[in-house]
């Protein structure tokens, strides 16, 4: 049956369609709209993370004179790199200390990270022979020997996860590479199973 509306009935029911049209339209319209990113304050704040994404801060450890006696002292560096922050770290230790530093190197900057990984506590870290073949670089001496697996220790300790590190030389810690051997290290102390984290000898100002 088809009931035809005329006159002013007619004009506020089409008024009424109309309405409801839009409203149909305009709430389709909302769900198809794309988002858009606010501004502002969060902005803000996404800047700061794109600051400083893809930099990591590492505290090292070289060798520092004072009183006629050689300790270890920290140098904080903060670097490029999206690499595994514990082997930025070795190998920014042996880069040496910062151009102008009082610090001295501890290890040959010749050193080359093999691998390194970190497993309940342990950070095994394999180094090249060159550890071994240009130590006269950096003095070799029983104090000096000390100071370089104390520096690799100290460093690597200072990571939450690691409690203590095992060193290899072209993956062994035994063993002869290129008429050394590695157990001997520099020929004074040796190298033990794992290095421990040593405060003793970091450098504590007078008070």
């Amino acid at each position: 049956m088809t009931v035809w509306i005329t006159g002013k009935k007619a004009i506020r029911v089409s008024f009424i369609v109309f309405l409801v049209l839009m409203a149909a339209l305009a709430a389709w319209g909302c769900d198809k709209a794309e988002p858009v990113e606010p501004q502002g304050q969060e902005d803000a704040a996404g800047g700061d993370e794109t600051a400083v994404e893809g930099t990591v801060t590492v505290t090292l450890y070289f060798r520092y004179n004072a009183d006629t006696q050689d300790w270890l002292a920290p140098e904080e560096r903060t670097v490029s790199g999206t690499d595994d922050p514990h082997l930025i770290a070795m190998q920014e230790l042996i880069a040496g200390p910062a151009p102008g530093s009082q610090l001295h190197a501890v290890l040959p900057n010749t050193v080359k990270v093999l691998d390194i990984g970190v497993e309940n506590g342990v950070c095994t870290v394999d180094v090249s022979k060159e550890i071994l073949s240009d130590a006269n670089q950096v003095g070799v001496s029983a104090s000096g020997e000390v100071l370089a697996l104390s520096a690799i220790a100290d460093t690597l300790t200072e990571f939450a996860d690691v409690d203590r590190v095992k060193l290899l030389v072209e993956g062994m810690q035994s063993g002869m590479v290129e008429g050394r051997f590695v157990e001997d290290f520099w020929g004074h102390m040796g190298l033990p199973e794992y290095l421990e984290r040593n405060e003793d000898l970091i450098y504590k100002s007078p008070s």
